[in-house]
């Protein structure tokens, strides 16, 4: 399975050593299980921050981290603006979940949280929210990240 780290998190997350609550996302990255998933608009606000974006450069020269292309989010968002579901304002983060197969967010914003977990956004299957470090059960694998496909065809 793949991860999004909302912008409101990044700097807790991203920090070297990271935080204990989000140690087990770099132990889950390390262990090559899963990918940090970033694109759109949240790649533009990430790569404005320092540590996350030398983080970020990191994670996606080991092959630890997916950048999804802008257009693929922005044409993905304009759909999720026309549905009127989403409550946040973070269209982005939704529209990067629903184009990448990424099931598990980590953040704090609750409007988003609301919209990652409303089955009318997010299904097959549905979202998760990764807080702290118990949530670390949610960093597993499922049929909707790519990464997954790739790895299982080697």
């Amino acid at each position: 399975m793949c991860v999004i780290v909302d912008a409101n998190l990044a700097a807790r997350v991203f920090r070297e050593p990271p935080e204990a609550d989000f140690a087990p996302i770099f132990e889950w990255l390390r262990a090559r299980s899963g990918a940090l998933v970033f694109g759109g608009r949240l790649a533009s606000e990430l790569e404005q921050m320092g540590n996350p974006r030398r983080r970020l450069r990191t994670l996606l020269r080991a092959g630890q981290a997916l950048l999804i292309p802008d257009e693929v989010v922005h044409a993905e968002e304009e759909v999720i603006n026309a549905t009127g579901h989403c409550r946040s304002n973070d269209k982005h983060v939704v529209a990067l979940a629903r184009v990448s197969g990424a099931r598990t967010l980590c953040t704090h914003d609750r409007d988003l949280q609301t919209d990652f977990r409303n089955p009318k956004l997010i299904s097959a299957p549905r979202g998760s929210i990764y807080k702290r470090a118990e949530h670390a059960p949610l960093l597993k694998h499922t049929t909707s990240c790519g990464k997954l496909v790739r790895r299982s065809r080697r």
